[in-house]
């Protein structure tokens, strides 16, 4: 049995930005789910990789898509 890492990130993005970025973002192969949401972030993301460094290298290509302002990364543990 292989241990996945996951991580939850949360999305700012530029307005009008949000839906280019959501496209972007629900496409990376690391992504395994990806929702628009309402409040004070724009959509949210789970990856998974086998490990930490994996998933901070995540976190850094979905930083550098154009449109994103900020992300809050936080790994899932269970």
């Amino acid at each position: 049995m292989v241990i996945m890492e996951r991580a939850l990130i949360l999305i700012k993005t530029e307005s009008p930005s949000e839906t280019k970025v959501f496209d972007r973002v629900k496409s990376h192969p690391k992504v395994v789910e990806a929702n628009m949401i309402y409040g004070p972030y724009d959509l949210y993301t789970v990856c998974e990789d086998n490990t930490t460094v994996g998933i901070k290298r995540t976190v850094l290509e979905i930083r550098n898509i154009l449109g994103v302002v900020s992300t809050l990364t936080c790994l899932i543990a269970d």
